[in-house]
């Protein structure tokens, strides 16, 4: 944790670095922290580049979009500081400007791994997303459709975070990715399975209501999907499961057999 005497010295840094530096265009903030003696790692903590980054958003106040190049530096640059400050000030200007900041986000994106992603989304997105999503939610949608598999795979991560915070969302959530299920989903086949499965935890009334309008589906996709979400027995699943069983369709008969196991499975542990 940060002293008193280091938060102090860190914020004259900042405002020194600020006053001096950034205004030429001197985009190395490590300038800032490197002093700081703690190393986690070999590294200085994640907490002292997050506090460094507060200062300057806090100190920047409605100047911050005249500094737009230097949070793409940050990103682009400056390694894991970087990051840690970009998704820091990110979390704190975007709600402010979020037609400027969003997309500034997005264009780092296409160019992150998967965990930049998930930590970026988590860290700027889900807080917005809880608070004001009538203001954010087709953005998550966009990015479930993304062509770039990491950032679709992280906004289902995302919306299934976000359902467990506020599932008052769940239904609505809910419709937009059964609409996906008539495309190929290939390798995000899963994280829809993980998003079913915690539907089926959060509310069985809910994960039964997709079974009452998927149930007699015949479609392969659709099929493994139901048949790969099942955490618990209920006997309405056991209709829709016994038919797949005796269908024609090699992937449908295997998906049916799977889920008829696991129902028999669960059944005996109820008994």
């Amino acid at each position: 944790m940060l002293t008193i005497d280091w938060k102090e010295r860190l914020t004259l840094d900042t405002e020194d670095y600020l006053e001096h530096k950034l205004p030429n265009h001197d985009y190395d903030f490590e300038i800032i922290f490197i002093a700081y003696p703690e190393r986690v790692n070999g590294k200085i903590p994640s907490e002292v580049v997050s506090f460094v980054s507060n200062v300057i958003v806090q100190r920047l106040k409605r100047k911050h979009k005249d500094y737009i190049p230097f949070y793409k530096h940050l990103w682009e640059n400056k390694g894991d500081y970087g990051k840690i400050a970009f998704g820091t000030i990110m979390s704190k200007l975007t709600h402010k400007s979020p037609e400027i900041y969003i997309p500034l986000m997005e264009e780092m994106m296409r160019e992150a791994d998967a965990s930049q992603i998930n930590s970026l989304l988590d860290k700027v997105m889900l807080p917005l997303l809880r608070k004001h999503s009538e203001k954010y939610l087709h953005k998550l949608y966009d990015w479930t459709k993304s062509n770039n598999q990491d950032i679709s795979k992280a906004a289902l991560n995302l919306a299934i975070k976000l359902i467990k915070r506020r599932e008052d969302l769940m239904a609505d959530i809910m419709k937009h990715l059964q609409n996906l299920w008539v495309y190929p989903l290939g390798d995000l086949q899963s994280m829809h399975v993980q998003f079913l499965k915690t539907v089926a935890k959060l509310s069985q009334d809910s994960y039964l209501e997709v079974w009452k309008e998927f149930g007699i589906s015949r479609d392969p996709q659709i099929v493994e999907l139901l048949c790969a979400s099942i955490v618990d027995y209920d006997a309405a699943l056991e209709a829709p499961v016994e038919l797949w069983t005796k269908s024609g369709n090699a992937r449908v008969k295997k998906a049916g057999l799977s889920a008829h196991k696991m129902l028999i499975r669960k059944k005996g542990a109820k008994a």
